[in-house]
């Protein structure tokens, strides 16, 4: 009897613990459904719903200044996470296999442009930049998203790395590939998955980002760039509707980053 009243109470140990949860998901999504519900709204004021119409989600399409602000902002992302890939999994293969001394120094140094306020970040590039004479462009920004982008596609490689073992590796060598074809075929396959997340990840963050943006580019304007400038015009339909857009492309870039960084067996292929 005294067992079962025990364990009835290890049940339940925090009882408001379910109401606090759904208080935070409330906080947390609420306001975002709210974008998605005026972004229907027919009228053009944000104090009052009136009905519903899906016509500035048309209105988008026919906006040249918006369409080619999305464009930028996939052309630099695009661009700014294959370098990144490139630079980020030799970066990663570098630390997991050549020993040297700092190399903790190191590791965290790569750390650093995700850790820093962007402000921080772009302030310096932009002095750099300047200091070379460099035109700001659409390559300084992209140059500027790599500088973040990078180190998140590192440590996820690096982070599958460090749970592998080099033996199959060592096996293909052995059996007459070269160190190449052994990294193509074994050891590539084992870390393609981290390599498509963390690719995902950057492409989600660079998207998104404004404030290194801002002080690289001079007249070429990304989405952020150019809803903030929307912004300064109080809030309308317009801005709710591409808000809406992007958060839909977000949740779809977080799905496909869950499905390629969840655990599953990876297939090696020896040729």
């Amino acid at each position: 009897m005294n067992k079962t009243s025990t364990l009835k109470r290890k049940g339940k140990p925090f009882p408001f613990l379910g109401i606090y949860g759904a208080f935070v998901y409330f906080y947390l999504y609420f306001p975002l459904l709210v974008v998605f519900v005026y972004s229907l709204n027919s009228s053009r004021s944000t104090m009052k719903f009136e009905g519903v119409t899906f016509d500035w989600y048309m209105r988008l399409f026919q906006n040249k200044d918006l369409l080619n602000s999305l464009f930028h902002s996939l052309q630099v992302s695009g661009l700014a996470v294959l370098f990144a890939v490139i630079v980020g999994t030799s970066g990663a293969l570098f630390l997991n296999r050549i020993e040297f001394k700092g190399k903790d120094f190191f590791r965290t140094l790569a750390m650093l442009p995700i850790i820093l306020p962007g402000i921080i970040v772009g302030l310096s590039l932009l002095i750099f930049f300047l200091n070379l004479k460099l035109q700001l462009s659409m390559w300084t920004v992209i140059l500027g998203h790599m500088s973040f982008t990078t180190p998140v596609v590192m440590f996820q490689v690096l982070a599958r790395l460090a749970r592998l073992s080099r033996n199959l590796e060592n096996a293909a060598m052995d059996l007459g590939a070269n160190p190449f074809q052994a990294f193509i075929y074994v050891t590539f396959p084992m870390i393609k998955r981290a390599v498509i997340g963390g690719a995902l990840l950057a492409f989600t963050m660079s998207f998104d980002e404004i404030i290194i943006t801002y002080f690289l580019t001079s007249t070429f304007n990304t989405l952020p760039i150019y809803l903030y400038g929307m912004l300064r015009f109080g809030l309308s339909p317009e801005v709710y509707a591409i808000s809406t857009v992007v958060l839909g492309l977000s949740i779809l870039l977080i799905v496909l980053m869950a499905k390629y960084t969840g655990s599953s067996e990876e297939t090696v292929v020896i040729r």
